[in-house]
């Protein structure tokens, strides 16, 4: 008689899917880069559960524009809130300069483009651009 084992009903693999966390991370080094390291961009991940019935769990992702000249200044821009018992994907995004506009069920294959729509509509955009400005000009 064989025993099987609990973890014979595990697919494990080596290939990583990509989480929300990942694909933010790619921006850190463009924001670097073309900013001269005047500004850089931390993401911040948190856990919780969303007031549901029942209750969600939920992996949260903030992003932050930091000025590192001013003292590691931190200006939150958006939030993506991921449910684990869907898998990685479809996410919901936040943004922060206007709580009104949140986007539900995001996909993997639009995700980049509601980021870039978020960092580049006007208020992000000029808040950014101001941050750089105000940091650029310190020693």
């Amino acid at each position: 008689m064989s025993t099987q084992s609990i973890w014979d009903k595990f697919t494990f693999t080596a290939v990583k899917q990509k989480n929300a966390g990942d694909y933010l991370k790619e921006l850190k080094e463009g924001l670097l880069s073309n900013t001269h390291g005047n500004l850089d961009m931390e993401i911040e991940v948190t856990q919780g559960y969303v007031d549901t019935e029942p209750p969600k769990f939920t992996i949260i992702y903030k992003l932050f524009v930091v000025a590192p000249k001013m003292g590691n200044f931190r200006r939150k821009i958006l939030s993506v809130a991921e449910y684990p018992e869907t898998g990685k994907f479809p996410v919901e995004v936040v943004n922060h300069y206007n709580n009104n506009d949140t986007k539900e069920n995001v996909t993997e294959g639009n995700f980049k483009t509601t980021i870039e729509d978020i960092l580049s509509s006007p208020i992000v955009k000029s808040s950014i651009e101001y941050l750089y400005q105000m940091s650029a000009d310190l020693p």
